[in-house]
């Protein structure tokens, strides 16, 4: 099953033709976990906007639409629906699906903090990447799928930004700026992405890189929001310049985590503060 981008479903060498109904209901099963996923989960997350005996019938009619299909392309059942609680695909059968295989190869690589990748984990990222060719059944707008949607996304997301860490420490700057393309193309106001960026090319020993992604993240924030910078994003953009790219990357580092650290505790000041500003507004 391939689910990344425009999706599609091949047995025998053959691609199957399923109808759009058959094919979601299929792709729930195939992403949920081995032992399925319970009748009424399913039914909520394929019906949601039906009250649940009416989306448990409308369950019911999906995954006989969708066992009658299979029999007549596959000659056979692939569904296990015997339990009145839960529904799976049938042990027997062996089902690969690109975003299930994408998730599970990426998960424990990405436990790990971006300086402590090897090679190997470096590759099974790099392989990772390539395979992810476009979100998860990118025509549908299903709840669930949604929701599957954007995991996935942020999955990619973390993995290209872990290349670009990894990358910049070993001063590839060729590298960095392909990874860096993919993660500031999904989401170009995140700030976080581009000071990682620029964190990678002063890595590289290139600080005119990372001063030119200073600039499209300015210009970003300027274009979409009217705004500026961060404070945090400023400072290092100034410490790589003054620097001329010879402050050490741990300096950077640690200076960008000594600014977010600031910024969460300005943050949870402010929340304190209104908090007792509503609570004086009560008492007047």
């Amino acid at each position: 099953m391939h689910l990344l981008g425009t999706p599609w479903v091949g047995a025998g060498g053959a691609r199957l033709r399923l109808s759009p109904s058959a094919a979601t209901t299929l792709a729930l099963l195939a992403m949920a976990p081995d032992d399925g996923v319970s009748r009424t989960r399913m039914a909520t997350q394929m019906f949601a906007d039906c009250p649940e005996p009416v989306a448990r019938r409308r369950l019911s009619t999906a995954l006989w639409r969708l066992r009658t299909e299979l029999r007549d392309t596959v000659g056979r059942d692939v569904v296990d629906s015997a339990s009145p609680s839960r529904v799976a695909l049938l042990p027997d059968v062996d089902v690969r699906v690109d975003a299930r295989e994408f998730r599970d190869r990426v998960t424990p690589v990405l436990r790990q903090p971006a300086d402590a990748m090897t090679p190997d984990m470096a590759a099974v990222l790099e392989s990772a990447a390539e395979s992810y060719t476009g979100s998860l059944l990118e025509t549908n707008y299903d709840d669930w799928v949604v929701f599957e949607r954007d995991s996935l996304a942020n999955l990619y997301l973390a993995v290209v930004d872990h290349l670009v860490q990894y990358h910049g420490q070993r001063h590839d700057a060729a590298k960095v700026a392909t990874y860096a393309e993919k993660a500031v193309e999904l989401e170009p106001l995140r700030e976080d992405l581009h000071r990682h960026v620029m964190v990678a090319y002063h890595r590289a020993g290139r600080a005119d890189l990372a001063s030119r992604q200073f600039e499209l993240c300015r210009l970003a924030l300027l274009r979409e929001l009217g705004a500026d910078p961060m404070p945090e994003t400023i400072a290092l953009h100034t410490r790589i310049m003054i620097g001329d790219g010879s402050a050490t990357a741990g300096d950077l580092a640690s200076l960008v985590a000594d600014l977010e650290r600031a910024r969460r505790e300005v943050r949870e000041l402010a929340t304190i503060v209104e908090r007792a500003l509503d609570a004086v507004l009560r008492l007047h």
